[in-house]
């Protein structure tokens, strides 16, 4: 019993999710401690399991660990049997798509949020997350302008809010003055502004986007491009938004917004929104991502593209990319701290590009379903620039029918393709 009690308590004090887990959990996990030997690596995967199970909102582990079974079986090997058993059907959850209906989430908000303004103190320019050395991605390499952290949308699947300030927006103060002294990178043509903070959701708080547009004026090489997942337009009415600047909107199916993208606009408020700007001659993209494997995906995101179709003309829309879930070990991690409710990561978890997401047959059903749900109309001379973001080159070929040679090849198309629009 010292033993087992010291495991446990060296369990307890090196897993990272320990204290991420309910008491019943914790109880259940140290009465299989008290009938076996578990190795750590067992506790590891017990310990995770059980976490996983509370944010699916299913049943929890211990009604999932079968003592009925293998009564022949002792010490070692019964548990290893158990186990084994236990992890074949979670395993089988995780291959199907996930099933929304029984998932009914509540998100609670606990604090409001607090307005800070501070110096960017030189911080103010990152880069995109895909991993740019070598070419294990097709990476465009698009600048990231981190002018707000913290982001007032829950969506269960982002690190942003455990990753900045909780409970605090952070605006860079004096954000024109602070641009104007920006030294900005040989090359750079291309700055994106949706990575630590929405882009469009707090409007123009702070000049927010006035400075971000005067910027933009002032480089006109440069195309800045404003990333959401909201349906604010009073911006339209007060800032003066040079032709170098895209609104992009991220959608997704009704389903995922419902259940996994809280407090976000709903798919036909982004729209909608979409429609206001490029009325104002303003371009206009989409990002289906994270696309996500659901029993119902195939009708939904029809519905995404059949709306996108319905309300716009190919010549207006610049840029539509595809992705999806993509979670790194340290984003996995904080997820299951966190302990929201979730099912996103309800997935058969695969290594790609030192990152963790769908299998690639996955991946190349979705992206090829929505590619091809397009119209022809899209596809031709004059339509948007069709790209996948942050995925590996050999999903290119067989989703979009065509490919690109080096990171390099694709970021001269993409940029090809946004100065042709633009007319830059």
């Amino acid at each position: 019993m010292k033993v087992q009690q010291s495991f446990m308590n060296k369990v307890m004090n090196t897993h990272p999710l320990f204290s991420s887990l309910c008491d019943e959990d914790v109880a259940f996990i140290s009465s299989l401690l008290e009938r076996y030997t578990i190795s750590y690596q067992h506790m590891r995967q017990l310990i995770e399991y059980a976490i996983d199970l509370r944010m699916w909102m299913m049943d929890p582990l211990e009604s999932l660990w079968d003592e009925t079974l293998h009564p022949s079986l002792k010490g070692k090997p019964r548990f290893k049997a158990l186990f084994n058993a236990l992890s074949s059907h979670i395993e089988t959850i995780k291959q199907s798509p996930i099933f929304y209906e029984d998932f009914h989430p509540q998100i609670v908000t606990t604090h409001k949020p607090m307005i800070v303004e501070e110096s960017s103190s030189g911080r103010l320019l990152g880069r995109c997350p895909c991993p740019v050395e070598g070419e294990l991605t097709r990476c465009c390499n698009v600048l990231t302008l981190d002018a707000v952290t913290q982001c007032g949308f829950q969506c269960s699947y982002c690190s942003v809010q455990s990753f900045y300030h909780q409970g605090e927006v952070h605006f860079t103060s004096d954000l024109k003055r602070e641009l104007k002294e920006l030294t900005l990178p040989e090359g750079t043509w291309h700055i994106g502004t949706g990575q630590a903070s929405d882009s469009l959701m707090w409007g123009d708080s702070h000049n927010l986007l006035s400075s971000i547009s005067h910027f933009a004026s002032t480089h006109p090489e440069i195309v800045v491009e404003f990333k959401t997942k909201s349906q604010r337009t009073d911006w339209l009415q007060t800032v003066p938004i040079p032709k170098n600047i895209v609104a992009t909107w991220s959608l997704n199916a009704p389903t995922v917004i419902e259940k996994e993208e809280h407090k976000s606009a709903s798919l036909m408020q982004r729209l909608l929104a979409a429609r206001s700007v490029a009325d104002r001659g303003i371009a206009v993209g989409f990002h289906l991502h994270p696309m996500v494997y659901f029993s119902d995906w195939e009708k939904e995101y029809q519905q995404v593209i059949s709306t996108i179709d319905h309300l716009f003309s190919p010549e207006e829309v610049m840029m539509i990319s595809f992705g999806t879930l993509t979670f790194s070990k340290s984003a996995l991690r904080e997820l299951r701290e966190n302990n929201t409710p979730t099912r996103v990561h309800q997935m058969a978890l695969t290594e790609c590009a030192g990152k963790y997401s769908y299998p690639l047959e996955i991946k190349q059903q979705l992206f090829s379903f929505a590619y091809h749900t397009f119209p022809q109309k899209w596809k031709e001379a004059g339509g948007p620039f069709f790209y996948l973001c942050m995925e590996p080159p050999e999903l290119w070929e067989p989703t979009l029918g065509h490919s690109y040679p080096s990171n390099d090849a694709f970021e001269q198309a993409m940029k090809h393709a946004y100065y042709t629009f633009m007319g830059i």
